[in-house]
């Protein structure tokens, strides 16, 4: 298993170094614009969201973070000269970014031109996922890179984007390619994703500032809000212990379209994994011991159980969407990054509470690595994108038509190792 992953890890971010090195600095993005399956890049005749001249935020942020935990990595594993081509690459990316969330105004839009014109409308908003991803690789480039500006940069980006998910003022600026997976904003309901990703960029701060009580603080507060606002635990007797809600209205209730209260399998799954992860270093620096002690009650268990309603044993993946009233599949389309996150998450939690369910969240981790290994991950390195409900690759955009930059797969598959 750890000879396969590191495999796959080291194919799929030479993939990415070499495509970057290819330009010889006449293009410094992270350039993932091919298709996963045929190697073939998207250009002209391709949609122009695809194409080279619209650059994502999230893509570059995830990236900027990729690159750096890679370089860190390979460092330590004593390929010097990998890590360096990684670093230098970093570099050049981070200050190009920087150029252009300077034209910007400090912000980032979800998609931009070369010059940073935004490709969509951009709608105003007090933080949004673009600034927590950016804020994230911006952090770790400057780590790395021993870049004091870009550390504090990142930081400073990342504590306005959790004042605003404190505030309810965080605002998805995600634009969905699939009418099946609607992201869009809308008035009063709010999602636990903001807090669940803000968790990756807590725990780089408690690694990086151990004395500091802030990183603790805010640790602390969102699991526990997820814990007892996202996950029932016995107060919405229509559902089953440690269902997982999506979305919540207002009033800290569920937020239901219709008749479907929506759970999305891989998001709960993902939170798991992160909250495992900050409280793995809490637990390492001797803090929040009666939180990790009740918690320890709960990761376990939401693990086990939403992985059983949200995983296709026939088909091998997580489904998109799940509701939780009628125990039906609202979206039976299979993204990739939810596999690799369950692995992540289930090896954590099991060194994490080797007493509770070891067993039963080692044989679900198992069985999410098969299906991933088996049916998504691609002679490149990289997971395709999408498959169906029978285990067919399908077209679909989950997120953005980019390729992972090493994030969702390679970010887990590291924390694995």
């Amino acid at each position: 298993m750890i000879q396969s992953i590191e495999q796959a890890v080291r194919k799929s971010i030479l993939c990415i170094l070499e495509r970057f090195e290819r330009y010889n600095g006449q293009y410094d993005f992270v350039d993932t614009k091919f298709d996963i399956v045929s190697d073939r890049d998207f250009g002209p005749a391709d949609e122009e969201f695809r194409q080279k001249g619209c650059i994502y935020a999230w893509i570059q942020g995830r990236g900027l973070e990729s690159l750096a935990k890679h370089a860190e990595f390979f460092e330590q594993k004593g390929d010097k000269d990998l890590a360096q081509r990684l670093k230098v690459m970093l570099a050049r990316v981070a200050d190009n970014m920087e150029k252009l969330r300077a034209v910007n105004h400090g912000r980032l839009p979800f998609a931009m031109r070369e010059n940073g014109e935004s490709f969509f409308v951009q709608v105003p908003s007090e933080a949004n996922y673009s600034d927590l991803f950016y804020s994230k690789g911006l952090f770790a480039a400057g780590r790395v890179l021993n870049n004091p500006t870009y550390c504090q940069r990142g930081r400073e980006l990342l504590i306005r984007v959790l004042e605003a998910v404190r505030n309810r003022t965080f605002r998805t600026d995600q634009q969905s390619f699939d009418p099946k997976n609607q992201v869009e904003f809308v008035q009063g309901k709010f999602q636990q994703g903001p807090r669940m990703i803000s968790l990756g960029g807590i725990a780089d701060m408690l690694n990086a500032y151990p004395a500091e009580q802030l990183w603790s603080d805010y640790a602390e507060e969102f699991i526990n809000f997820i814990l007892q606002k996202h996950v029932n635990n016995g107060q919405y007797s229509q559902l089953q212990k440690f269902d997982f809600i999506e979305s919540l209205d207002e009033s800290d209730q569920p937020w239901y379209d219709g008749a479907i209260l929506f759970s999305d399998p891989g998001h709960a799954l993902e939170f798991t994994g992160l909250a495992a992860k900050c409280l793995t270093i809490l637990h390492r620096q001797n803090r929040a011991g009666e939180l990790i002690k009740s918690a320890g009650t709960m990761l376990p268990q939401i693990f086990c159980h939403v992985f059983d309603y949200g995983f296709s044993r026939t088909a091998g993946g997580v489904v998109k969407g799940y509701d939780l009233i009628s125990r039906q599949a609202t979206n039976s389309d299979m993204p990739w990054w939810s596999l690799p996150e369950s692995v992540r998450s289930g090896i954590l939690l099991s060194r994490l509470y080797p007493q509770n369910m070891q067993s039963e969240i080692l044989l679900r981790t198992g069985a999410a690595f098969q299906a991933f290994t088996q049916g998504f991950l691609q002679k490149n390195g990289f997971g395709c994108q999408t498959r169906d409900e029978n285990g067919k690759i399908i077209n679909v955009i989950p997120a953005v038509s980019d390729a992972d930059p090493g994030y969702h797969t390679n970010l887990s598959l590291l924390d694995v190792l």
